[in-house]
C-alpha cells in the first residue's frame, strides 16, 4: 500500500488531531489540554506521531532506550526508531480507519448540487423519466422498440431539439449514443426516414421486426422513427396561418395537455392542463415566465415574441427530482 498517496496529509492530520465527540472517543482516557497549555510549548512531531499522544493507542513492545549518544544527537527521533515501526503502524492505521468511518458515519459525503441526503431509484436510466414513459408506449413505430431504448431517446430528442433544426441531424443526434460505431449508417437512414414517403411506406415493412433480434440497419431505421415521433409530439409551431395548436402526452398520473396560442398582437399564450400539481416555465432569448400550483388544473402563461421566434416550455409534474418534460414551441413566419 502506498501510504505516503493514498490520503492526503491535512485530511489526516485534521482527522487524528480534530476534536472527538462524545461518542467518538476510542476505547481509554480522553485527550485533554493541559491547564497551562497557553504557557507550553508547541509538540513537535515526534510528540504529534508518538503512541502516547492518542488515547488507546498502547503497543505492546516498549521502544528501545534511548543511548547516550542518541540523547545528545538533535536529529535522533525515538518514535521512527526502526525497531518500532512494524508496532506502531498497525495501531496507526487501525485508530485512522476508525475514525475515517465515524467522519463518514457522522458527515456523509453530498454530491456537489445535493445540499442534504436524497434516496435516488436503483435504475436511473428509466427511472429518471419513468411519469413520461407511458406515452412513448404509445407511438405508432413498430418493432416492439424497448423501454429502455425510448427513455434514453426521450431525453436524447429534448436536448437536441433546441439546437439542431434539420431533421437529418436531428435523427442521428437522437440515435447515435445507441449506435455510435454506425456513422455512416447512421446518415443514410436518417435520409430515408426524413422522408415522409419512406415513413408511411416503411412502417408496414418494419411491422413483423423485432428490435431485439432486428440487424443493425433495421434498429437504426426502428429507433429513428420513434425519435421522429418524439421531436413531432412535443413541438408545437404557431402563426398568423395557423394561431393555436396542443398536443397531449400521457402520464403516469393521467393526461397532459399543452396549448399554445399566436394572437395578432404578437403575444404568445401557453395553456398547460396538468394531471397533478406542477409547475411550467416558458424561455425564449434569455426571458423566462413560469408559474406553478399544488393540485391539477391549469396553467396560463404569456410572453411576447415575433414570428421565427422558438421557445422552451418545461412541464414539471410532483417530485421535484424528476426531470421536466420539455416542448418545443415555434412561432411561423409569414
Amino acid at each position: 500500500m502506498n501510504r505516503d498517496s493514498d490520503i492526503p496529509e491535512d485530511l489526516l492530520l485534521r482527522l487524528l488531531l480534530g476534536p472527538l465527540s462524545a461518542d467518538d472517543s476510542p476505547s481509554g482516557t480522553r485527550f485533554f489540554p493541559a491547564a497551562d497549555a497557553e504557557t507550553a510549548e508547541p509538540a513537535g512531531a515526534a510528540d504529534l506521531l508518538s503512541p502516547t499522544a492518542y488515547p488507546g493507542f498502547e503497543t505492546s513492545t516498549p521502544a528501545p532506550a534511548a543511548s547516550e549518544d542518541d540523547a545528545i544527537d538533535p536529529n535522533y527521533t525515538p518514535v521512527f526508531d526502526s525497531g518500532d515501526l512494524s508496532t506502531v503502524q498497525p495501531h496507526f492505521e487501525a485508530l485512522l480507519k476508525r475514525r475515517l468511518r465515524q467522519e463518514i458515519a457522522h458527515r456523509p459525503p453530498l454530491f456537489p448540487w445535493e445540499k442534504n441526503l436524497q434516496d435516488y431509484p436503483d435504475v436511473l436510466g428509466s427511472g429518471a423519466a419513468s411519469i413520461w414513459l407511458d406515452h412513448l408506449k404509445n407511438l405508432s413505430v413498430p418493432g416492439d422498440v424497448p423501454e429502455d431504448v425510448l427513455a434514453d431517446l426521450l431525453n436524447q430528442c429534448q436536448q437536441v431539439a433546441q439546437d439542431i433544426r434539420q431533421t437529418g441531424r436531428r435523427l442521428v443526434a437522437a440515435v447515435e449514443r445507441l449506435f455510435p460505431d454506425q456513422p455512416q449508417t447512421l446518415e443514410y437512414i436518417a435520409g430515408l426516414v426524413a422522408r415522409p414517403a419512406y415513413r408511411s411506406a416503411q412502417t408496414d415493412a418494419l411491422a413483423e421486426v423485432d428490435y431485439a433480434t432486428a440487424s443493425t440497419p433495421q434498429q437504426v431505421a426502428l429507433a429513428m422513427l420513434a425519435a421522429q415521433g418524439i421531436f413531432e409530439a412535443l413541438s408545437l409551431t404557431v402563426g398568423e396561418s395557423s394561431p393555436t395548436q396542443a398536443q397531449a402526452w400521457l402520464t403516469t398520473s393521467g393526461m397532459l395537455t399543452v396549448q399554445a396560442a399566436y394572437g395578432p398582437d404578437e403575444q404568445l399564450e401557453v395553456r398547460a392542463v396538468l394531471p397533478t400539481g406542477g409547475s411550467v416555465e416558458l424561455t425564449s432569448l434569455g426571458e423566462t415566465v413560469g408559474s406553478e400550483r399544488s393540485t391539477p388544473g391549469d396553467l396560463v402563461l404569456r410572453l411576447a415574441t415575433q414570428p421565427g421566434a422558438e421557445h422552451r416550455l418545461d412541464v414539471s409534474l410532483g417530485d421535484a427530482q424528476v426531470a421536466p418534460l420539455s416542448f418545443q414551441v415555434m412561432i411561423a413566419e409569414a
